[in-house]
């Protein structure tokens, strides 16, 4: 009831008035789409929602271009937008009410609620754009759970790009994982992990992890490496290192970082969430344990890795920056 209210008495009105203004907005109707714009903030740059809308702009066959701005304001003039995370759209609608009069299509990796962009807020603002795409099963259905038209929702897993990221030999049994310090991505889980594998030699790649009140510990073990904040440029390689790569996280939309150790033919052992159940196949080309999984249910998975013998790669092809963009192209050509 509380965000109920919240939502109806301090915002609704602004997508109200924003409606109302879009009705008397002029604008060139077209029975085509051909320019389109990819939106984030500017803060995404240099983050992973700065690549995202510069990969799928770059492979559209459409005529499509990123768009950066700190505050979603003055939004170019196009046929179709295409925006990075739900909260864009909410604020881009509230600032350029022009864009309801054309096709909008958002991404939603997954939830991420809160007073002011609450369930109900968000389900209320999704079911004005014309498609969303979700990054995975699961997020799909809880989006038909806060009551999003279920026709507005297209199951589209994000990409990384097989060109970047080279296929190596599988021989060294080294271990990787890749996330920032966060509790959403398991830092116990990882800890426990590394301290009763001592015949495993991992590595970190991320940043921030000096936070884990572990920290210390973690970093005295003497099979753990961190390579730490290092340079995008630099992780092909660095997925050259491992084998074997651990996705811990309680909650993801990817993780992305699956898709690029899969294309650098490492063994996935992944935890059940984000797109991970859709892309691994549970001893075949990977292997998944559930969110509340201890050590002792995930280490055995990391032994059996090393049995697997396919090439990891060639299962992780399909999810291209230029396939998902052809995707994404249609569904703006068809809705």
């Amino acid at each position: 009831m509380k965000e109920f209210l919240i939502f109806n008495i301090i915002y609704k009105w602004k997508y109200l008035l924003a409606i109302l203004k879009s009705k008397f907005i002029k604008v060139d109707k077209k029975s085509t789409i051909d320019n389109l714009v990819y939106v984030a903030r500017e803060a995404d740059k240099n983050w992973i929602f700065g690549t995202k809308v510069r990969r799928l702009s770059e492979h559209s066959g459409l005529n499509a271009s990123p768009y950066f701005h700190a505050k979603l304001r003055n939004l170019p003039e196009a046929d179709g937008y295409y925006f990075i995370y739900p909260h864009y759209f909410c604020r881009a609608m509230r600032h350029n009410p022009q864009i309801l009069r054309k096709k909008n299509i958002v991404m939603f990796t997954h939830a991420h609620y809160t007073t002011s962009y609450s369930k109900t807020h968000i389900a209320w603002c999704l079911n004005l754009a014309d498609k969303v795409i979700c990054l995975n099963s699961q997020v799909k259905q809880d989006l038909i759970g806060i009551g999003i038209k279920p026709e507005k929702l297209e199951v589209i897993h994000i990409a990384s790009d097989p060109e970047f990221f080279y296929s190596h030999e599988r021989k060294s049994g080294d271990v990787g994982f890749c996330s920032n310090f966060g509790e959403r991505k398991n830092p116990e889980l990882v800890f426990q992990i590394i301290k009763n594998m001592p015949q495993k030699h991992f590595h970190i790649f991320g940043k921030n992890w000096e936070k884990f009140e572990k920290f210390n510990e973690l970093s005295g073990l003497q099979n753990f490496t961190y390579h730490n904040n290092r340079d995008y440029s630099e992780f092909p390689d660095l997925y050259s290192k491992i084998d074997t790569f651990v996705s811990p996280s309680i909650l993801e939309g990817g993780p992305v970082p699956i898709l690029e150790s899969m294309l650098s033919n490492c063994v996935p052992v992944a935890s059940k969430t984000g797109f991970c159940p859709d892309i691994i196949k549970h001893g075949e080309n990977g292997f998944l344990f559930d969110i509340d999984a201890t050590y002792e249910d995930v280490i055995p998975l990391i032994e059996k890795a090393d049995n697997i013998k396919i090439d990891i790669r060639e299962t992780a092809l399909e999810y291209s920056w230029e396939n998902c963009s052809k995707k994404i192209d249609q569904l703006f050509l068809n809705s």
